[in-house]
Formats: C-alpha cells, sequence, structure tokens
C-alpha cells in the first residue's frame, strides 16, 4: 500500500508549528495528495518555487515573490498558469508576504489549495522537508522485543516459546530499556538509518507468559522505557534443535537479516537449560560495539595464534 498525505492532512499537522492559514482550495484539500513515490521521482516533497522540476509542496517567499513582480504581465500570467497546472499538493507564501491577487485567484477557480504563514521560507521548507519524508518513509512491523542494551538498539527475535519476554525482563532488571514489545514498528528515515517505534497502543507494555501485561513504565520508572532508538542489530534465540550444525567456535553463529533496504547483523543464541541468556545477549552486544570500533577477537585470536605456530 503506497503511503501518502494529503493537504487537509498537512495543514491538520502542522498548521499550528508552521502558524499556516488557509487562503483558498481547503474544500479539495482531501482531494491532493502527496505520496511516497515523491522519494524516487520527481517531483520531490517539498521546496522553494521551482518550474523546471516543481515541487509537490510549493513554498513561495520574498525573493521568490520579487522575481514574480520583476516579470512583465504576460509573462508573469504564464508563469502562474504553470504554476497550477502543475497541481501542487499545497501552495504556501511564506514570511508574511502579501498574496498575489493572480495567483489567489487562479487558486481559488481551481480549487489549489493555497495556505500562507507568517515564517520564513526556509523554515518552512527545512521542517516539511523532513516531517514529510519521515510521514512517507518506508515502514515494516517484525514480531519480538526492542531493546537499547548499552545504548544500541537491538531486536531480540525467536520462535514463539523461545524466552523473548522473559529475556526482556532479565535486561530490564539489569538497567537497560524497552522500546517495544511484539510489534515493534520500524522505519527508514535515512539510506543508513532504520528507527524502531512502538505503536501506541503497545506503548510501555510487555507480556510475559505467566505474569500477563506489564507495565514497565510504572514498574521500574521512566527510565525504563525509550520512546525510539535506531536498529543495530538482532538477537535471535532459538532451540538446541533448531542450531544450525558445525557453527562457527570462532566467531559464534552470526548472519545477515534484511530489514527494508538495510542489511542488518544477526547474531543467534541457542537457548538451553542452565544458560544465563541476559549475559549472552549483553556480551553480544558488547562484541558488536568493539567490532563497530574496528577490533575483532576472533581476528585477534588467529593472528597470535599464527605467530606463536610460526616461533
Amino acid at each position: 500500500m503506497t503511503s501518502s498525505m494529503t493537504a487537509a492532512e498537512l495543514y491538520q499537522g502542522f498548521s499550528d508549528r508552521l502558524e499556516l492559514r488557509w487562503v483558498a482550495g481547503k474544500r479539495m484539500a482531501e482531494n491532493r495528495r502527496i505520496t511516497a513515490t515523491s522519494f524516487d521521482v520527481r517531483p520531490s516533497l517539498a521546496g522553494f518555487l521551482n518550474l523546471i522540476h516543481p515541487n509537490r509542496v510549493q513554498v513561495i517567499g520574498e525573493k521568490e515573490l520579487e522575481w514574480l513582480d520583476g516579470l512583465e504581465a504576460k509573462l508573469r500570467w504564464e508563469t502562474v498558469a504553470r504554476i497550477i497546472d502543475r497541481q501542487p499538493a499545497a501552495i504556501i507564501v511564506a514570511g508574511g508576504q502579501d498574496m498575489p491577487e493572480d495567483l489567489e485567484q487562479s487558486a481559488r477557480e481551481t480549487d489549489t489549495p493555497l495556505l500562507t504563514s507568517p515564517q520564513p521560507g526556509w523554515r518552512l521548507v527545512n521542517y516539511l522537508e523532513y516531517q514529510i519524508s519521515r510521514r512517507l518513509a518506508r515502514q515494516v512491523t517484525l514480531h519480538g522485543v526492542f531493546m537499547e542494551i548499552f545504548t544500541i538498539g537491538v531486536l531480540i527475535t525467536g520462535d514463539s516459546g523461545t524466552g523473548k519476554s522473559e529475556l526482556a525482563l532479565e535486561l530490564l532488571t539489569r538497567g537497560h530499556r524497552l522500546i517495544a514489545d511484539d510489534a515493534p514498528e520500524f522505519t527508514q528515515l535515512t539510506p543508513d538509518n532504520i528507527e524502531g517505534t512502538c505503536p501506541p497502543v503497545l506503548r510501555n507494555c510487555l507480556e510475559v507468559r505467566g505474569l500477563g501485561i506489564l507495565n514497565i513504565r510504572r514498574m521500574f520508572g521512566d527510565a525504563a522505557v525509550k520512546a525510539s532508538k535506531y536498529l543495530r542489530v538482532i538477537i535471535h534465540l532459538h532451540l538446541p534443535d533448531a542450531e544450525p550444525p558445525g557453527g562457527d567456535r570462532l566467531r559464534g553463529n552470526t548472519s545477515d537479516r534484511q530489514v527494508l533496504d538495510l542489511v542488518i547483523p544477526q547474531i543467534s543464541l541457542p537457548v538451553m537449560a542452565g544458560r544465563n541468556l541476559a549475559v549472552m545477549a549483553e556480551a553480544a552486544v558488547r562484541d558488536f560495539m568493539l567490532r563497530m570500533k574496528g577490533f575483532d577477537a576472533a581476528a585477534e585470536f588467529v593472528e597470535r595464534h599464527g605467530r606463536l605456530m610460526s616461533d
């Protein structure tokens, strides 16, 4: 399903922050959409007046109005017609500038959403580009528990009955933080970052078999929960029978998992009696942090062993 935002939703979501006011086109605002395809093909999401590659939200500031005022009458009329004919999702006149009569008249005749704001154009463009991109970014819901462990965003996955929630509860008692249980939502904000958040209905909650639903914020305090975090590593729990044969004794059972457009490192931990999974999860995250800094314990061991054999 393609993500989209209408001009009406843009006004409802950002009018207070940007001090937006309707001038024309409010009646048809539900029909003017910004879709996720704007990420891949022109026109782009929001920006200053651009007649060659028009933005879906056209922001007209002081300089743009000066340029329009400098055009001779016929060319100005043709320029305004071109702006309207492109059917932008919305046009915003920024900086508290006087609304051009010809632009307002054309917007009213075509039901083009036209708004005004006293805030400067650069502020509108920066805010709208970020917020609209975030709203329309690709998103996926994964099954598991998303936590912050040693400042790293960690998704704990595994089949039913492998103890994901029990591990999360143990990690909480050790000072780590819960972001989302059961159905964390992941959004790709940039080519290199995927942010994980919790659906509102599940916020602050952790479901543990035998205990039911626990409110983590009430039990452990505000510091035990976090609103969002970038996904950096996945810890996958599996039963011993499901363990792949011939695992690497030096580097452990590591692999990669595709999440949206990113490849996320995955560490598999077998669930066996007597094993302290919380300690193993912490050790896995600490080792991952060292790898991020360029230190590879297995490689150092192999190098040390090679030097010993050569002596």
